[in-house]
């Protein structure tokens, strides 16, 4: 049944545009709940989105414009946090595994994964990986939020964070890309906090995640990365890689890549 669904936004959304689509990227800026959509599961009966085009999402035109604009740099340096508990027990093992394929790192986990510890290091660091538990909060978006060891880390705490120097920030958690669509689409959810704070290229997850896969995923995805694919290509390869072993959607398509590709 999924595939039927899939299978009919692909004919409403993609299938009318794609004589007019010779790039091998699509930008895609969703309107009101097609935010929620996960356009890599989108289905044309033989072959999915994503394995026909690289992909990134953009709240709006002017977001993505916003994060084309900023300066483009090495991933050198890698912030790496993680905060296991029984709904993540994976987490120790995405945060060492990425670990390995940067050359300059700081690794926080546990009771070290604290905010004030996260705002000390992340002004240094190209890329920031948070893998723990999320949470949206539908009766007060602003207050959406990933569970560190001391504290939650709220969309007003990511507006504030340093991220000058950061290129790509993974959010390696449940429900880190729903949002609530105000009026003219704009969005107030944790996204929205760290694209403001500087953040020009965002991996998020639109529902729940299986631990399992998402730390097979993840380390694909830093692996493809670190040998210098850009974002939505690196994350396109993971996806692709994990569905031929996890067919369901359910497992691969959730991530998905906002702002600069």
């Amino acid at each position: 049944a999924h595939s039927d669904t899939w299978a009919h936004l692909y004919d409403r959304l993609v299938r009318p545009v794609l004589p007019h689509i010779a790039a091998r990227r699509l930008v895609l800026v969703p309107h009101r709940a097609l935010h929620y959509v996960p356009f890599p599961a989108l289905y044309d009966g033989e072959r999915y989105l994503i394995e026909q085009f690289e992909l990134c999402t953009a709240p709006s035109a002017g977001v993505l414009q916003h994060c084309l604009h900023r300066p483009t740099g090495q991933l050198q340096h890698a912030l790496l946090v993680g905060v296991p508990d029984d709904r993540a027990p994976r987490v120790r093992d995405e945060v060492l595994d990425v670990s390995m394929l940067f050359p300059a790192k700081t690794t926080l986990l546990d009771e070290q994964a604290t905010l004030p510890n996260l705002r000390e290091h992340a002004p240094t660091a190209d890329v920031i990986h948070l893998a723990c538990h999320g949470q949206f909060r539908p009766d007060n978006p602003l207050f959406s939020a990933l569970r560190l060891s001391d504290d939650w880390l709220t969309v007003q705490d990511a507006y504030s964070l340093p991220l000058q120097q950061c290129q790509l920030i993974t959010l390696s958690a449940c429900e880190t890309g729903i949002n609530e669509i105000a009026p003219g689409d704009e969005l107030i959810g944790l996204a929205r906090g760290f694209f403001f704070a500087g953040a020009p290229s965002i991996v998020v997850s639109l529902w729940t995640v299986d631990d399992a896969t998402t730390a097979r995923l993840m380390t694909r995805f830093y692996q493809h990365l670190c040998s210098g694919n850009r974002p939505a290509a690196a994350l396109q390869a993971a996806q692709c890689e994990l569905l031929r072993v996890y067919p369901h959607p359910f497992f691969w398509s959730p991530f998905v890549l906002l702002g600069r590709w």
